[in-house]
Order: C-alpha cells, then structure tokens, then sequence
C-alpha cells in the first residue's frame, strides 16, 4: 500500500491571479506532500504562498517567517530570510512568463491542523528565466496556532495573472 493519498488535483485556469485549495487539510494526516507542475504567467511575476485557516480566510497578515537559498546556474548563491512576512515564501520567489520556463515545485507542510502548534513548510523549486536555471531550497513556518485546512498561490505585484499550472495534494502516511 502507498504511503502517499491523493487528496486533490487542481488544474490553474488562464487569467486568476489566485489559486485557493481548500479543505485538503484534515486530521487523517500529519505531513501533506504538494507539488506543483508547470506554473507560468502572463508576465514575470512574483510567486507568494499563504494558508488558509479553518473559518476559509487566507491569512495574509506578518506572522510567518522564511528562509531560502537560491541556486543560479549562471552566478553566485544567494541566501534570502524573512521576519513577520506576508507569505510562507520569499519575495523574491517568481513565475515566468512562457510555459517552456514553467516553474516546478515540491513543498511539504507539517501539522497544518494542529491548533497546538506551529504550521511549518519545506520546499523546493526549479524555474527557468533570463537563460538561467533557478533552484530554490526553502522553509517556513507560520507563528501562528491556528487549524490550518488548505493554502493559497497568488501573483499580481507585478499586476500579472496565472496561465497554467497544476497542483496535486498528497497525505503522507507514516508507518510506525
């Protein structure tokens, strides 16, 4: 038997600047496992993730915290950290602008239903942009005790919208 179960499959349609997952998150899991599959946008935008919260509000006030290291192929590393953000992810984290330069992300989320503790994030990401590729190592924790049940990916900074994507939600069963 699998130690993954799909939860959710969400196809991002042409022109949103958000994508909500709602009620993925449950009491059946611990650890969920999300990937995402060719993301891209109109224009090259900034890319932010926020959680949802058991009453459906996308939380988007300063409680998380992040850090980063971005990989270039073409110059040095860079490592990124933030205090009382926004979003679970840096700012400096963008989609392009062609679907042949799609971003691609694994991320996993731990305890996001637990009211009694902290939301916390790991993730990676690849994306190609200006001839280079871009590797991205991250983590996040929301300072916040709150029952977690789904998340949200959103662009606009830049005033861009989203032209493709897909996400997948995963439990991830751990055998004791």
């Amino acid at each position: 038997m699998s130690a993954l179960r799909l939860i959710n499959e969400t196809t991002v349609t042409n022109g949103v600047s958000t994508v909500n997952v709602t009620d993925v998150f449950s009491a059946d899991f611990d650890i969920y496992k999300i990937t995402l599959e060719g993301f891209y946008a109109s224009t090259i935008d900034y890319f932010y993730l926020r959680l949802i919260n058991s009453s459906g509000s996308v939380i988007a006030t300063s409680f998380y915290d992040d850090a980063s290291l971005e990989m270039r192929s073409n110059g040095a590393f860079t490592e990124r950290r933030g205090l009382n953000y926004t979003s679970m992810t840096h700012s400096t984290n963008f989609l392009p602008n062609s679907e042949a330069e799609s971003y691609n992300g694994v991320f996993y989320f731990f305890n996001p239903c637990s009211s009694s503790s902290y939301s916390f994030m790991l993730g990676q990401s690849v994306v190609s942009e200006y001839s280079a590729q871009y590797s991205n190592k991250s983590i996040g924790v929301l300072k916040q005790t709150s029952t977690i049940t789904g998340y949200q990916w959103s662009v606009g900074a830049l005033g861009g919208t989203l032209s493709g994507g897909k996400i997948k939600t995963y439990g991830l069963r751990v055998d004791s």
